[in-house]
């Protein structure tokens, strides 16, 4: 009685084959993985403090009159960051920290072990993702949908969103919108947005916007 069997020959070249398509796939799936996470944690994030701050202007008032310090630079102009610091802070506990659940916050100052952080404020949410703050002419939000892993790099993993009032809010925001992201009225079109992703990382929040927080074909950084 004959009986049918594969090979070893025939077995290896399967297994080759297998290799070879699981080696030239695997990338696209894991890179639309990293893409859709970072989707959904923008998203969220988005809708997060949109919602803090519609809760927090319920206590406190419309957020374009909420008390803000400008930005404090020292005297030869640069932005003092220990000073700024202590603004964001002050900021955040007034007015975003009861309506929104993180698990650390960390600001920058004087000591040893802080002299190379490059943030002012650090935020910590639920989720993972990482807020840092700086106190310029609006409350500057640099958002890491991946918390302290790599790259760190804006328009990767980090996203640039802006908390504005009075003045600034419309110049910046624009219209009545004082929560955007980065400086939408520079960018009309989701065309101009593309053009200045590629260009100044921070805007590609904007394009993101446009896109309802998906990456598409064209977005101009690997992630």
């Amino acid at each position: 009685m004959n009986k049918n069997a594969f090979t070893l020959a025939e077995v290896l070249i399967t297994l080759g084959i297998i290799g070879i398509v699981a080696a030239l796939t695997l990338p696209g799936i894991t890179a639309n993985t990293r893409k859709k996470e970072a989707s959904t944690r923008l998203k969220k994030f988005y809708s997060t403090m949109q919602q803090a701050i519609m809760r927090s202007e319920v206590d406190n008032s419309e957020s374009i009159y909420w008390n803000k310090t400008a930005e404090i630079k020292d005297e030869t102009g640069t932005s003092d960051n220990i000073a700024n610091a202590e603004e964001s802070e002050k900021f955040f506990y007034s007015y975003i920290e009861p309506y929104i659940k993180y698990i650390q916050i960390k600001k920058k100052t004087n000591d040893e072990a802080d002299k190379d952080l490059t943030f002012e404020l650090k935020i910590t949410m639920a989720d993972g993702t990482t807020m840092y703050w700086h106190n310029g002419g609006c409350i500057d939000m640099t958002i890491d949908v991946n918390g302290d892993r790599n790259p760190n790099k804006s328009g990767y993993d980090r996203f640039t969103f802006l908390l504005c009032m009075e003045s600034q809010a419309k110049g910046y925001c624009g219209g009545n919108k004082h929560f955007c992201s980065y400086i939408p009225t520079k960018a009309q079109t989701r065309k101009e947005a593309l053009s200045l992703c590629k260009t100044t990382p921070a805007y590609c929040s904007t394009l993101l916007l446009y896109d309802d927080w998906e990456f598409k074909d064209d977005y101009p950084y690997r992630i």
